[in-house]
């Protein structure tokens, strides 16, 4: 199993990066779904989803984040990089795509990557209803009536554990604490953004 992770920091926009070290980067159109995308060999611009896997060593594959958490699987034969925001989450985005790579290769490890703290993520009502109550008390911690501090990190945690995967690394930097070095939508309101991109070796 042999792996290269790249994340951009400021003040790199990593929405201008096409190539890292010479190697092309391949990114999905996001649309904060539960589409996973195949990279291949040859890729099609413009395809959209939400996690982009590759079998290949000859490109990087990534996703474009400002709060959202980006996650890395790794698998014997396979990577990915997968946009978590809360929409993407919902649907199950972290466990569908470590579903459709076990379906070719086990999965060894899961790296999260950077993306708003529980401390520093407010949604309102409108957010928390739509999240199934056997996970509310999990993800949620109450502030009031309306206002609510989501736990994101632990939403995409439990569908990494409930997809079997046992060993995680978590790299654990807040987008909005780590302002300085990383971008953030919440704290900005920029259209820059972060890279976070993996690669097979």
């Amino acid at each position: 199993m042999g792996y290269d992770i790249y994340i951009s920091q400021k003040p790199i926009d990593g929405r201008e990066i096409v190539s890292i070290d010479g190697m092309e980067v391949v990114k999905p159109v996001q649309i904060h779904s539960s589409i996973v995308v195949f990279a291949g060999r040859r890729y099609q611009e413009g395809k959209k989803g939400d996690a982009i896997v590759t079998d290949s060593k000859n490109l990087w594959v990534g996703v474009l984040t400002a709060d959202c958490y980006s996650i890395f699987i790794i698998a014997e034969r396979m990577v990915a990089a997968v946009h978590a925001g809360w929409r993407g989450t919902l649907k199950g985005i972290t466990f569908k795509t470590i579903k459709y790579i076990q379906t070719f290769s086990e999965v060894e490890k899961v790296v999260v990557g950077p993306g708003i703290c529980r401390n520093c993520y407010e949604v309102g009502y409108d957010v928390f209803k739509l999240f199934p109550r056997t996970v509310q008390s999990k993800i949620f911690t109450r502030k009031s009536d309306e206002k609510f501090l989501l736990d994101l990190k632990e939403a995409n945690m439990i569908q990494i554990r409930s997809a079997g995967v046992k060993v995680v690394e978590d790299l654990n930097f807040c987008t909005v604490c780590n302002n300085d070095r990383f971008y953030s939508y919440r704290k900005e309101v920029t259209d820059k953004r972060i890279l976070s991109a993996i690669r097979l070796i």
